[in-house]
């Protein structure tokens, strides 16, 4: 395992992600979020959180990128990358947004969206785990 490749994958991914969230639900869906602020925190309460949150996905992420370095030890291209990243992103969207919809008092409108928007996310973060995570020669070698 190349771990350095592992941590900048992670590292990236996580930049990336926050990016591709704050497009889509800070930008393209965030009228949808204005019924329910009862639900979630104002924008100046989130900021005391967000440490938590960096923390919490990069973890996630790191937790990924060791799974496809298991799943995938000699590398993969991108599609492969890809189908990784999706199948992560049905878990991320069955987990999340769905069981919110089901426990919270969401709209089916905002919670599909959010979880249409998990699958892709998650698609790029596979996507670009398999760009950047290369294995260590010696990984390699061995593997052939």
């Amino acid at each position: 395992m190349n771990y350095a490749r592992i941590a900048i994958a992670a590292a990236v991914a996580t930049v990336v992600f926050f990016i591709f969230g704050f497009i889509v639900e800070g930008v393209l869906i965030r009228k949808d979020f204005a019924p329910y602020t009862a639900v979630y925190r104002s924008a100046e309460t989130v900021q005391k959180y967000i440490p938590v949150g960096l923390s919490s996905v990069f973890l996630a992420i790191l937790t990924l990128a060791v799974m496809f370095t298991k799943a995938y030890p000699g590398g993969a291209n991108l599609s492969q990358g890809a189908g990784f990243g999706l199948m992560a992103g049905i878990l991320v969207a069955c987990v999340h947004p769905i069981t919110n919809f089901v426990t919270m008092n969401l709209g089916a409108k905002l919670s599909w969206k959010i979880a249409v928007s998990n699958v892709v996310q998650w698609m790029l973060i596979g996507a670009l785990i398999a760009s950047i995570y290369k294995p260590s020669s010696t990984t390699v070698s061995s593997a052939q």
